[in-house]
């Protein structure tokens, strides 16, 4: 295999992996995602909220100074 050759070949093995770890990174976010809304969701049952109240408690502490 020429050198040229050999390079092409690297180049495609770090653009497989490049893609790879898109997608690893992608799966970790849906993870962490789905974990979050886990615990909110165990949170608001142990508060007694609906997802309107939560909501409500945002809206009010942004519009605050």
């Amino acid at each position: 295999m020429t050198k040229n050759n050999a390079f092409r070949e690297l180049e495609r093995k770090l653009a497989e992996s490049l893609a790879q770890l898109e997608v690893n990174k992608k799966t970790e976010r849906l993870r962490e995602a789905r974990e979050f809304g886990d615990e909110l969701k165990t949170l608001m049952k142990s508060y007694r909220l609906s997802a309107a109240d939560v909501v409500g408690i945002l809206h009010s502490s942004a519009k605050a100074p």
